[in-house]
């Protein structure tokens, strides 16, 4: 019988969430000291708040009109030179206001257009307003909720998922990025971004709008530092969310092998299927489908096991191995194809479909 996804018990004397009011003026400070992380890669995505949208809002201060509550998430920024990192908030619901704050009142550089009521505001900028309206928007009081550092990451995660309703809500990879800054968040990105044997696997086809390519990179990680059975109960959020926290304890020797195992897995996997590579094909010639992110998992991971003389026997022998592969995804009434197409997240078809794979991997090396 299939065991269920846990839901992992929490002390709730450790899930805290504070509720402030504050003057404006004092997350200007925090934003002017670098105190709250802004996550600059969500800002670059394409549904960001026009200058007319900031100016209602700055608009809406200037008239009193109450604001919904932000919410942050508090984390330790663990990249100081001297180690001891500082704790800091991430912005987890209200990244357009504050991003308007920084425009408009730090930088400057928004003059305000498209306003419903204060006509005569029309063009100015943050150093154009009266002493007194700058005394109105530092003073303006604000709601907001601080997820304290002792809440466990998995509630962090579900507060994210269900707090997060502005214009640009994050995904699951994005949430996952903003739970574990530091070094997980920055080695996910580099190898996302930086590993030409990952981009050449794929055909420089997983875009980076939203972290879908990072989410791929998080897949691998997780599978590998952590195995498809003891640790995976069919709860692939959490399973995920596990295996990127675990790098913030890795030595950069451990980082280091990651990386070399990743970009070998890469690089075989091109070897073998070329554009083909983390797709399903059931017979030559008919048209290329689309990445499986199950066949990646299966695949990457399992390459990424073996050894260096492995790897070169597998090469070597990579018509066999195509062969199996083909056969495998043929077999429709087994289970390993219910387990690339349907519920592939649910344990008994992730342990099936990782441990056919490395069966036919065994098959073609002991030949």
């Amino acid at each position: 019988m299939e065991r269920k996804a846990i839901i992992k018990p929490y002390d709730p004397s450790k899930i805290k969430v504070n509720i402030h009011n504050k003057n404006l003026g004092f997350i200007i400070e925090m934003l002017e000291f670098e105190e709250i992380n802004l996550m600059p890669d969500f800002q670059r995505e394409g549904d960001l708040w026009n200058n007319t949208k900031k100016s209602q809002l700055i608009e809406s201060i200037l008239l009193g009109l109450p604001l919904p509550s932000f919410y942050f998430s508090e984390y330790k920024d663990s990249e100081k030179e001297d180690g001891n990192g500082n704790w800091t908030w991430a912005i987890v619901d209200g990244l357009q206001r504050l991003s308007t704050f920084q425009d408009f009142i730090i930088n400057k550089d928004l003059a305000l257009v498209g306003l419903e009521f204060l006509n005569s505001y029309e063009g100015k900028k943050y150093d154009d307003l009266s002493r007194e309206d700058k005394r109105k928007i530092s003073g303006f009081t604000i709601n907001f909720y601080v997820i304290e550092k002792e809440t466990p990451k998995d509630v962090k995660f579900l507060i994210f998922k269900r707090v997060n309703t502005g214009g640009l809500v994050l995904t699951p990879q994005e949430m996952r990025h903003a739970l574990n800054q530091g070094t997980p968040a920055k080695f996910v990105k580099r190898l996302a971004e930086k590993t030409k044997e990952f981009k050449e696997a794929t055909c420089y086809r997983i875009p980076s709008k939203r972290q879908e390519d990072r989410d791929f990179i998080n897949r691998f990680i997780a599978f590998y530092l952590q195995g498809y059975d003891n640790k995976y109960y069919g709860e692939l959020d959490s399973f995920l969310n596990d295996g990127m926290s675990s790098l913030s304890v890795k030595s950069k020797a451990e980082l280091d092998k990651i990386e070399l195992d990743f970009k070998k897995s890469m690089k075989l996997s091109y070897e073998i299927f070329g554009e083909d590579a983390f797709r399903k094909r059931y017979k030559k010639g008919e048209r290329r489908k689309p990445i499986s992110k199950a066949v990646y998992d299966t695949l990457s991971v399992n390459f990424a096991w073996l050894t260096d003389e492995e790897r070169a026997v597998l090469k070597s022998r990579k018509g066999g191995f195509k062969k199996r592969l083909m056969e495998l995804f043929n077999k429709k009434d087994e289970p390993f194809h219910k387990s690339i197409t349907t519920a592939t997240g649910q344990k008994s078809n992730v342990k099936t479909r990782f441990e056919a794979i490395k069966r036919i991997i065994n098959e073609t090396l002991n030949q």
